[in-house]
């Protein structure tokens, strides 16, 4: 299991590697599943991500793992909303209506 778990850290490092040399994020926030297996996960992620990046600031770039469980998206969703309708309430009114049958 132990070298099924460093593959997939590997393989999450690489795609972390992809979306630090476009973005320069500079935190990858793990979530779910991986977040549960971060001990294990995230130290070949790193190692990968630091051998793939090109530019030296996309090198700063870090993995950590989520603390909001299996319930972030639950709670991100609607704060995005909320957000939404708080910076322009006017936005509520152009909401689709149902289609009648």
């Amino acid at each position: 299991m132990t070298m099924a778990v460093a593959q997939v850290g590997e393989w999450l490092g690489l795609g972390g590697s992809i979306l630090a040399n476009l973005f320069n994020p500079r935190v990858i926030v793990i979530g779910g599943y991986f977040a549960s297996l971060a001990q294990w996960l995230l130290p070949h992620a790193q190692d990968q991500l630091q051998r793939l990046v090109v530019a030296a600031p996309a090198a700063r770039c870090r993995f950590v793992a989520s603390t909001l469980g299996f319930g972030a998206a639950s709670r991100g969703a609607p704060s995005m909303v909320i957000n939404h309708i708080i910076d322009d309430s006017t936005t509520i009114m152009d909401l689709p209506r149902p289609a009648p049958y």
